[in-house]
């Protein structure tokens, strides 16, 4: 039970440790190089478009299902049983996208919610060096 707990653990660490944002979030930028900051920068801005691309997705797939709950509402007015049937199936279909979609972002863009913090980190780092100023 232990041995599984162990192996468990250094997994964690050892996914950690290979996140840059992780190491950044928890150890500060010193340890980089120079260019490793730009593209870890260039990366940052690229994950967060694909974070916004994914959110606005998320957030036409909800508009959708109000819109299908009139949908159903109507067509039941007007007495079309099938078309009722396929507008409320589709919800629950909106519904489990929506899930899925979240607990893909959870898992691909975890560091980047913090982005703006592991920006501000990089380009204080960035600045620093320029400088010249050393710790």
């Amino acid at each position: 039970m232990q041995n599984r707990k162990l192996k468990q653990q250094i997994a964690r660490l050892e996914r950690i440790g290979n996140d840059d944002f992780q190491l950044i979030l928890t150890g500060g930028a010193g340890a980089f190089a120079t260019h490793e900051l730009h593209l870890l920068l260039r990366r940052i801005n690229v994950r967060s478009q694909q974070v916004s691309r994914l959110r606005r997705a998320m957030f036409k797939i909800g508009l959708c299902i109000p819109f299908l709950m009139f949908a159903a509402c109507a067509a039941a007015l007007v007495s079309l049983r099938e078309l009722v049937t396929v507008f409320v199936l589709a919800i629950p279909v909106c519904l489990i996208i929506l899930v899925c979609q979240q607990v893909h972002a959870g898992n691909t863009f975890s560091c980047y919610d913090r982005a703006k913090r592991l920006r501000g980190i990089i380009e204080q780092e960035l600045a620093r060096r320029r400088r010249g100023v050393s710790y």
